[in-house]
């Protein structure tokens, strides 16, 4: 095993928690949220029109009859705030309502968020509510939990998610195994194992972790390249160009090793569409 994967894998993350005892488990531990019904919903959100921008969140869910948006976000792309917000809309407008129902049965619309970048909040779990100037609830039907893996010191033994953000935080195996106590857990931990021996999840493991990267250094190596390229030819496009092939490959390497369409559109920014074009 080259490198060992954690939850803070999009691939990773996604094969777990498809799982209903182990997302409830996550519930729990990081959102203090019990679950009794639960229902997995196409996580591609309905547009009602050409124009509109298709929007894919990572885990859509019905819960005890809300709906609710699973994300995690391992980098700062100073949209999620915005997205979030989209995201929402659409929820709002493709399930809060059945056609001729009461505005009065519109359904509570909630979303959890995990992020492993801060977000300049005191709390290790932001709630946010729609509120009055005089801070009174405006409406209870919509809620936004941001959980912030940064914010919790996974040498501390008495923490409450000392076990849990563990499980995103720390890449070692043998390590891994001393913190987790708690049988719930453990369960987990030996699927994450297995997905890291299966060499076709790994590889797919390395392929989101590759797109990861680049995203977080801003494909700087291909854009140094593409400049010095461009300036030699006198094209100011170079650069745009050099980024956009780099990208175009690693997601033909992704296609390549059968990843999820949903989860390549979310690491690369790219429509369906334009993934479907790559094929």
């Amino acid at each position: 095993m080259e490198k060992f994967y954690t939850l803070l894998n999009d691939h990773l993350f996604k094969k777990i928690f498809t799982e209903e005892k182990y997302l409830k488990v996550l519930l729990l531990n990081l959102f203090d949220v019990k679950t009794n019904n639960l229902k997995l919903l196409n996580p591609e959100l309905i547009i009602s029109n050409k124009n509109e921008k298709v929007g894919i969140v990572d885990l859509l869910l019905e819960i005890d009859n809300d709906i609710v948006i699973l994300e995690l976000q391992n980098l700062n792309e100073h949209n999620f705030k915005d997205r979030l917000l989209y995201y929402t809309s659409k929820i709002i407008s493709n399930y809060g309502l059945k056609e001729g129902d009461n505005y009065q049965n519109l359904k509570s619309i909630k979303v959890y968020a995990i992020i492993n970048y801060s977000m300049n909040s005191e709390d290790i779990c932001d709630l946010i509510k729609l509120k009055k100037r005089n801070n009174k609830i405006f409406n209870n039907k919509l809620e936004l939990k941001i959980f912030d893996l940064t914010k919790v010191d996974i040498n501390n033994k008495k923490s409450k998610y000392y076990e849990i953000v563990n499980m995103f935080k720390t890449d070692d195996l043998k390590k891994l195994k001393q913190i987790i106590s708690k049988e719930e857990l453990k369960e987990i931990l030996i699927t994450m194992e297995k997905y890291n021996q299966e060499e076709s999840e790994w590889k797919k493991m390395e392929d989101i972790y590759n797109m990861m990267m680049n995203e977080k250094v801003d494909f700087r190596a291909v854009y140094n390249d593409a400049k010095a390229e461009g300036i030699a030819i006198g094209k100011n496009e170079g650069i745009s160009q050099g980024i956009n092939q780099e990208k175009n490959n690693v997601v033909k390497n992704m296609l390549a090793e059968h990843l999820d369409i949903n989860l390549i559109s979310k690491c690369t920014n790219l429509s369906i569409e334009e993934i479907k074009n790559l094929s």
